[in-house]
């Protein structure tokens, strides 16, 4: 697995990641599942476990494939 910095190379589509967001509920979790959400020129990351906006998303990588 590799780690991509989200602030200098954000994923290039819609989809869900697994990020590191070591200030983002919950507190004892620094990664977890999260939606990348495109909209034109809105981009945002979402917790799957909250539906929250993350705004501490540090990194990204790419989910293994469903078995």
């Amino acid at each position: 697995m590799k780690w991509i910095n989200a602030k200098t190379e954000p994923p290039e589509e819609h989809g869900h990641y697994l990020v590191f967001a070591p200030q983002s509920f919950p507190k004892n979790c620094r990664s977890l599942i999260a939606e990348y959400y495109i909209d034109g020129d809105f981009k945002e990351w979402y917790s799957e476990a909250s539906e929250e906006c993350l705004k501490d998303v540090t990194h990204w990588a790419k989910l293994p494939k469903d078995p």
